[in-house]
Formats: structure tokens, C-alpha cells, sequence
């Protein structure tokens, strides 16, 4: 019977010394058997084998059929471990406490370190928030949300805050937060306009507060007003709000390579086996090194558990996978699609979230030495207002008027 390595540790194994004359034919019928034999070594009237425990009752028929004797010398795998330990209940037993102890104290929050307050109001604010969160020393790390749950929630009791970011590493819990701008808030009531950021065409004008100032087809420059804080003569300056949706272009120098490397599986894989003893891993099969370089790797790991409680010990496989590159070259054709979209990416960062492609052009191309060079026209529909103070109103020129004595 074939068996597999984990097999062979987990129902265990022998080694066998034996003597006779025929112990020649008695290791060639085992293995006519299909008795899987390991480690063999013969010398003259005796030898060395290592077989499986579930295959001694055949070994052990083989051998008396051709009046062999053996010896047992070693005993190997799981079965014969539990024997010894079951021996030893008390070793086994606080080894077993040990690491439940050393699992369940690293579950749980021992600190939480608070940055970005900028005195202990807000320290004990953020604590106290954290606590309404579920965040609090002696909690079960299973037992947390995940960081943006727990941000969103702080938030909410956490008013003297903009960001709360939360990371939990190993037993500690770590919020950063910003806290509010004092005064923000009465500068953005203050009166003052909206002004043009890009050079732009104007395609509509929103404007919630404030006087418009341009028109749809308008080219504007930076700096422009486009809605204005000022009404109208005797009444007071509002602060000025709204979109102004403009049509902006811009220009983007793409590269793109025919050819490219790519790494691709061969289908050589090697596989570990390890015991995980919480964050502690120890390798227990696949010590040979592969002899390629591996360039990917997959973990599977076992979730044994008790009703809720997970187990502290478990057992993962790794497996290695060989790579080797390969060139893939692609069609010019497919090159300016990417061309396209490589720079609609680009002008994306650069406009923001809010806005929306309106067209693309190829301003210029060519291709050399494999590689594909283009220059991208873009416009973009995007909001190209900004708030900016209200200038001070000119001083009026006076008439100078000079007097004479007569």
C-alpha cells in the first residue's frame, strides 16, 4: 500500500532489524505485496527496513513464511507519541495549558495607544469613543469589527474629529486621528467668491449663492471670477457657491512597449507542510530546498476549532510554484487602445473623481525601436471653481483742486 509522508507520521511507522537466510525473498514477496518499503539496507544474513505500522500484521505473516526473524529498533510517528504522552499526562497537560495561555494573551487588547489629539480632552474623548466602538483593553481581537467599522462608528461619538483611522497589530490597537481646524468652519461663511483654477470653455453654470458672472461657450482663465460674492449696491457680500462645469484639456505623453515580459507558471511546484502554533510556524515536512527559484507561493491552512473557540494549533501547506518569463508581443492596433486608456487614467488623477471624459485625439505618433509613442489630447467635463477672497474695492481717484490768493 502506497502512502504519503503525512500518512506515514500520522498512523506511524517501524524500523525493523531482521535475520534469516531468506531475507532476500522475504523483501522481494513484500513487495510483490505491495508493501511500501523505506530506508532498506542489506547486509549478507540481515537487514534494516522501515515499514508501516498498518502493514506489520503483513509483515509479520511474510516473515514467518520464510522463517525470518526480526527485532523491532524504532518506533516513528503519532500513535506511539500519544502513548508516550498519555505516560506523561501532566507534562502533556501543562504543555497544553501553556500554549492555550500563550494563544489567549495574544487575543486579547493589552494597549491602546492614542496619536494625532492635541491635549487630553481629546485623548480621553477618543478613548471614550473607542470604548462605545467596542475598542477597550481586555477585548477579544476576534471580537472587533474591521478598521473602517470601527473608524465610522468613532466618528460618531468622536465630534471634535475629521479622521479616525484604527490599526490593530499583534495586542495593541493604534487611532490616529485629525482633529478639527479651529475656525474652518466660520472661514468658509466668510464672504467671497468663486474663481476659475484651469483655463477652460464654460459648458453650465450652477451657481446656489452668489451673483453668475460668465456664460456657457465663455473661455475663462485662472483666476477668473465665475460667480461673484458681490450683489447688488447696498446690500452685504455672501459668501458665493455652486459648480461651474468647464471643459478642460489636457495632454499626456504616453510610452507604450510591443514587447513585454511576463512571468508564466512551468508547472514545477514543491509543497511544505507546517504547524502553526499561533503566530509561530514550524516547518514538519518538505525541508529539501526546490531547485528552482520560486516566484509564487499559496498557503492553505486548516480552521480546526471548537464550537467558537479556535484552536491555537493548526496546520498549513505551502505551496511553491516555478516561473520562467516569456515575451508577449502585441499589435500596434492593441497598443493605442492601451495608449487611450493610459492616459484617460492619467488625466483622472489629475481632474479628480467628479469628472467625465468628453473626447480623445492623437495629437502625434510613431513607433520605434519596438515601442510605441503617442501624444493624447483629452477633454474633460469637470467643476473648475475654487472660493477665493473678495478684493478690496479700488480707491476713487480725487480731484486735486488748487486754490489762489488774490
Amino acid at each position: 500500500m502506497s502512502e504519503t509522508p503525512i500518512q506515514w507520521v500520522w498512523y506511524g511507522s517501524l524500523t525493523l532489524a531482521l535475520r534469516g537466510v531468506e531475507i532476500s525473498r522475504c523483501i522481494a514477496d513484500l513487495q510483490r505485496r505491495g508493501i511500501t518499503l523505506r530506508d532498506v539496507r542489506v547486509r549478507r544474513d540481515h537487514a534494516v527496513v522501515t515499514v508501516s505500522l498498518r502493514a506489520f500484521p503483513t509483515v509479520y505473516q511474510v516473515c514467518r513464511q520464510h522463517r525470518v526473524k526480526f527485532r523491532i529498533e524504532a518506533r516513528h510517528g503519532a500513535p506511539f507519541w500519544r502513548r508516550r504522552l498519555w505516560r506523561r499526562k501532566a507534562f502533556a497537560l501543562g504543555a497544553m495549558v501553556f500554549v492555550c495561555a500563550m494563544y489567549a494573551m495574544s487575543s486579547v487588547i493589552w494597549r491602546i495607544d492614542i496619536q494625532g489629539a492635541a491635549d487630553e480632552d481629546g485623548v480621553a474623548e477618543l478613548r471614550s469613543a473607542a470604548h462605545d466602538a467596542g475598542v477597550y483593553v481586555g477585548q477579544w481581537r476576534s471580537r472587533l469589527a474591521e478598521p473602517a467599522v470601527l473608524a465610522e462608528e468613532m466618528l460618531k461619538h468622536a465630534s471634535n474629529f475629521v479622521w479616525i483611522g484604527v490599526q490593530t497589530t499583534g495586542s495593541v490597537t493604534t487611532i490616529r486621528a485629525i482633529p478639527k481646524i479651529a475656525g474652518s468652519r466660520a472661514a468658509a461663511e466668510e464672504p467671497h467668491n468663486v474663481v476659475a483654477t484651469r483655463p477652460a470653455v464654460i459648458l453650465n453654470v450652477q451657481a446656489t449663492r452668489g451673483r453668475p458672472i460668465v456664460k456657457p461657450n465663455q473661455f475663462v482663465r485662472p483666476g477668473q471670477v465665475l460667480i461673484s460674492g458681490v450683489l447688488a449696491e447696498g446690500e452685504p457680500n455672501v459668501p458665493a457657491s455652486g459648480k461651474v462645469l468647464g471643459e478642460v484639456w489636457y495632454t499626456s505623453n504616453v510610452t507604450i512597449p510591443l514587447t513585454m515580459i511576463q512571468q508564466g507558471l512551468t508547472g514545477e511546484t514543491t509543497t511544505r507542510d507546517y504547524l502553526c502554533v499561533g503566530s509561530l510556524r514550524l516547518r514538519v515536512w518538505g525541508f529539501k530546498e526546490p531547485q528552482f527559484t520560486a516566484v509564487y507561493e499559496r498557503d492553505e491552512g486548516t480552521e480546526w476549532h471548537i464550537g467558537q473557540f479556535v484552536l491555537p494549533i493548526q496546520w498549513q501547506r505551502a505551496t511553491l510554484y516555478e516561473a520562467s518569463p516569456s515575451a508577449v508581443v502585441q499589435s500596434v492596433a492593441a497598443a493605442k487602445r492601451q495608449a487611450l486608456l493610459t492616459a484617460e487614467r492619467d488625466v483622472a488623477t489629475q481632474a479628480g473623481g467628479d469628472s467625465h471624459v468628453l473626447g480623445q485625439s492623437v495629437l502625434h505618433e510613431r513607433v520605434e525601436r519596438g515601442t510605441l509613442y503617442e501624444t493624447i489630447l483629452t477633454r474633460v467635463e469637470q467643476d473648475i471653481g475654487a472660493p477665493a477672497p473678495i478684493p478690496a474695492p479700488a480707491p476713487e481717484a480725487g480731484n486735486n483742486t488748487s486754490q489762489t490768493q488774490g
